[in-house]
């Protein structure tokens, strides 16, 4: 049974979470980082706080945008290595069920669709697959 549907959708996800990440880090945390230096009519010791904490904020989003990067080289890599046309397995379903609950506690809209498409069109055809099979081999026994 051909995986390119569920392939389509993890590309199309992986690309937006490579996106995602890239604008947090360079747009969301360049802004961070400006609003801890534009801070006006503060004294030494304030300033001096006012940097450290958006400084670890900056820090956050940072990493936060690299987690981003990171899980959408991932999926990308799960997709094209481990996600071929006829197996059968659960853990890459799973996975994109996982991403897709990841997804919804960060309001990630796009990839809540896209994931949980994926992994549940994933198991439905594991189990068509699974089904398939069973006749084959009963087939072949009987």
């Amino acid at each position: 049974m051909s995986r390119r549907l569920e392939r389509v959708f993890i590309y199309i996800a992986a690309a937006w979470q490579l996106l995602d990440g890239l604008l947090t880090i360079f747009v969301y945390g360049v802004f961070i980082k400006k609003q801890g230096l534009d801070v006006a009519g503060l004294s030494v010791a304030q300033m001096r706080a006012m940097k450290a904490l958006f400084g670890s904020i900056f820090n956050f989003v940072v990493i936060f945008g690299v987690l981003l990067i990171l899980l959408g080289l991932l999926n990308i890599y799960l997709a094209r290595k481990h996600w071929k046309d006829g197996a059968v397995g659960w853990k890459l379903p799973v996975w994109l069920l996982v991403c897709g609950v990841f997804s919804y506690f960060i309001m990630d809209i796009p990839n809540i669709f896209l994931f949980m498409s994926a992994g549940i069109i994933g198991l439905a055809k594991n189990k068509g697959m699974r089904a398939r099979q069973n006749v084959t081999i009963g087939e072949e026994l009987g």
